[in-house]
């Protein structure tokens, strides 16, 4: 398939959902010969170099096809676009379409046009919103969202058609034995490991981070030979059975997820998580509350728990139910491995993505 450079746009430089799908593209796009590029917005490295939204269509080439995948300032990046240049943008969250927020959770403002006063305390939340939808509309960009829940959602605002390609990781042809997993973090063999996994750790406001210690406690009461990883803060300590650890590199993630034998994931808005997919791949059922895409990844009482949103109650009633049931955690596991291989591999959503290139190309040039 021969296709034009693709020119990626994303963020953060190193970190988050979007720059790491950024980055998987980018390496199965090269194994196909397809030149590619990454600037992004925020460096996180002393010696890294960004460019600001309103740069990006400068330093698009004319024979390039541009994919955004996030941006401080949609307005800016999409208006520094030249008319007549087709886009693709790759929603991992709602700020496409909202007056600032990430995830609306329940406000009824976004209803309403993102209504001022904002809840939230976003400026001008309705006139940002509406110069969003403008340069959607100008550059008749293509939408893509990782979830039917995110395509749905952004068909009702946005009123553009929104094609779903999942997101996807690169999946080990089989996990490593637990056992061997635990020896090489020196976890004990017959202890019960919960992890909580997120970018910002207990900061991390989307993902329930000030309720982990909470929950922690409480599992624990109940499964005193407990020990849980609180992963993806900004400081490293332990606390008698919770050891917290900050954002940590891939690898080591993996083993840990590996090791553990219950994913808590209690978050408030999903789209379609790049946690819970790691989580499979590692054969390591998830215990989440069902918002957003997360339906779309597990499946209830099959490859994990679902339980209703906003439920503290319900959510530790089925991680106690889980952790009881050693079995349970093993078929989870292994169902959950053999899914996520079928339907969330990276080399899936390359080619998906490699698909709407060409018939995005193919509109331009009809």
């Amino acid at each position: 398939m021969d296709l034009p450079p693709i020119y990626h746009h994303t963020g953060l430089e190193t970190s988050g959902g979007a720059t790491r799908v950024a980055r998987l593209l980018i390496s199965g796009l090269k194994k196909q010969k397809v030149e590619t590029n990454l600037s992004f917005e925020l460096a996180e490295k002393a010696d890294g170099a960004a460019i600001l939204p309103e740069d990006f269509g400068r330093y698009l080439p004319d024979v390039a096809l541009g994919h955004v995948h996030c941006t401080g300032n949609w307005s800016a990046l999409l208006g520094s676009i030249a008319p007549g240049r087709k886009t693709i943008i790759t929603m991992h969250d709602c700020d496409l379409f909202t007056g600032g927020c990430p995830y609306p959770l329940d406000c009824s403002n976004l209803d309403e046009g993102c209504a001022e006063p904002c809840p939230r305390k976003f400026p001008d939340s309705t006139g940002i919103r509406k110069a969003k939808f403008r340069q959607v509309r100008r550059l008749e960009s293509t939408l893509v969202a990782p979830s039917r829940w995110l395509a749905r959602l952004a068909r009702t605002h946005l009123h553009r058609a929104v094609v779903v390609i999942p997101n996807g990781i690169p999946w080990p042809n089989r996990p490593l034995p637990k056992a061997a997993a635990r020896q090489q973090l020196g976890i004990n063999p017959a202890a019960k490991v919960v992890v909580f996994a997120a970018h910002g750790g207990m900061t991390a406001a989307y993902k329930s981070g000030d309720a982990w210690r909470g929950i922690w406690q409480q599992l624990k009461d109940r499964h005193p030979e407990l020990l849980c990883f609180a992963v993806g803060g900004d400081k490293e300590e332990r606390q008698g059975d919770l050891v917290i650890w900050p954002y940590v590199e891939r690898r080591k993630l993996s083993l840990l997820m590996t090791a553990a034998d219950v994913l808590l994931y209690p978050t408030k808005a999903d789209n379609h998580s790049l946690v819970i997919l790691e989580a499979m791949s590692q054969n390591l059922p998830v215990v989440s509350y069902a918002v957003g895409g997360v339906p779309e990844q597990i499946t209830d009482g099959v490859t994990g728990m679902l339980v209703p949103p906003g439920d503290p109650a319900a959510f530790l009633d089925a991680a106690t139910t889980l952790l009881a049931n050693p079995v349970m955690i093993r078929q989870m596991g292994m169902e959950a491995f053999s899914a996520g291989q079928k339907r969330f591999s990276y080399q899936r959503m390359v080619s998906g993505y490699m698909q709407l290139y060409a018939r995005t190309l193919d509109s331009q040039n009809q």
